[in-house]
């Protein structure tokens, strides 16, 4: 159960950061090249940060009620910085803009709904024999971060019609780390 945890968690974090790449030759940034390397950025110390905490479980001697609330709490911890970055980025000066804000702003709901659905999962566990329940329940919530993310993507996506969020995306250094 424990494996199978860890290789959802993988997968979702694969599908949380789709939808950059690429790198910038400018020196100048314009408005929507800096949302779209703020977007990366948020994205990217969020995934890594979700990453640090799964490493923690690489370990089968690490799985304990006490470790699974630490790792709750920092993913919540995580998550509020990633709710934050995404408000202060705004809506991105683009004809799509109100649509991509409003994207994100549903986002940043199911990202805080379920990282609270983590944290009360972790937080139900006493001893090892719930162990097994709560991670089924850590890699439901891990899932639909994933969907969630897929759909905002394609809404961004759907929503630059004239591709010019695209282009800033694919265009910025905070990108290249991340495939789609």
């Amino acid at each position: 159960m424990r494996r199978t945890c860890i290789a959802l968690l993988v997968v979702a974090l694969a599908a949380l950061a789709a939808g950059c790449g690429g790198s910038d030759n400018s020196s100048e940034a314009s408005p929507t090249d800096e949302w779209a390397s703020g977007f990366c950025t948020a994205i990217t110390d969020w995934t890594t940060s979700l990453q640090d905490v799964s490493s923690q479980f690489s370990d089968t001697s690490n799985v304990s009620t006490d470790g699974l609330q630490s790792a709750a709490d920092d993913i919540r911890s995580a998550t509020d910085t990633l709710i934050s970055d995404l408000k202060d980025l705004g809506a991105p000066d683009t004809e799509s803009g109100d649509q991509v804000k409003s994207s994100l702003d549903s986002l940043s709901s199911t990202v805080d709904d379920e990282a609270n659905t983590i944290q009360n999962a972790a937080q139900g566990v006493s001893n090892l024999t719930q162990l097994p329940g709560a991670i089924s329940t850590i890699a439901e919530s891990l899932s639909a971060l994933g969907d969630a993310f897929s759909n905002t993507l394609n809404t961004i996506d759907n929503a630059d019609a004239s591709g010019e969020l695209q282009k800033e995306l694919e265009d910025s250094p905070e990108c290249a780390d991340i495939t789609r």
